[in-house]
């Protein structure tokens, strides 16, 4: 799964939408997620971005299984990401915490599921944040910042792994449940 960022947007929203109906076309792409996108009533310049997330190409989460264990992954743009997304209007993003706490009780008390996962494009500084104000996110992986961050940090319950940029570093986290790895 992997979250959309401000760089997405670049092309404005028609453009984003063109590449993710070309994309789908072309191969089995991850589970695109973004969980606080909101688009514009009036404006009709966001019209086609909007129907791709309306047909799925977009979605605010998926839940995978793995060995029985059920884990929600939902994408977020930080406010520092959607300040740096000015070609993205008309679209807008809500408060990254809201829609956060949102995701987290439709994972947690509507799917069910053992695990819930943010993949966050957002700052460090906003990824603590975030991991201090929302009860019940496990693990956010975070990005938009480019820090490397040698092991995980641990705020309140939640892990905040980030891995750098351009692929520089490949980050791993393997998570045990009752001594087995899922």
């Amino acid at each position: 799964a992997i979250s959309l960022g401000n760089h997405e947007f670049d092309f404005k929203p028609e453009g984003l939408a063109r590449v993710l109906r070309a994309a789908v076309k072309k191969t089995n792409l991850p589970s695109l997620l973004l969980a606080n996108v909101l688009f514009s009533r009036e404006d009709p310049r966001d019209d086609g971005l909007e129907m791709a997330f309306r047909d799925g190409l977009v979605k605010p989460f998926t839940i995978l299984d793995r060995q029985g264990i059920r884990i929600g992954i939902f994408g977020l743009m930080g406010k520092d990401a959607a300040e740096k997304a000015p070609f993205a209007a008309p679209v807008k993003f809500s408060d990254p915490l809201e829609a956060a706490r949102r995701m987290v009780r439709q994972l947690r008390e509507k799917e069910r599921v053992d695990v819930v996962i943010c993949l966050s494009h957002s700052s460090l500084r906003e990824d603590r944040k975030l991991a201090a104000g929302v009860e019940g996110i496990d693990i956010i992986v975070g990005g938009h910042s480019h820090t490397r961050l040698e092991k995980p940090l641990k705020v309140n319950n939640t892990l905040i792994v980030q891995t750098g940029a351009y692929g520089r570093y490949i980050g791993a986290l393997d998570l045990l449940r009752d001594g087995k790895y899922f």
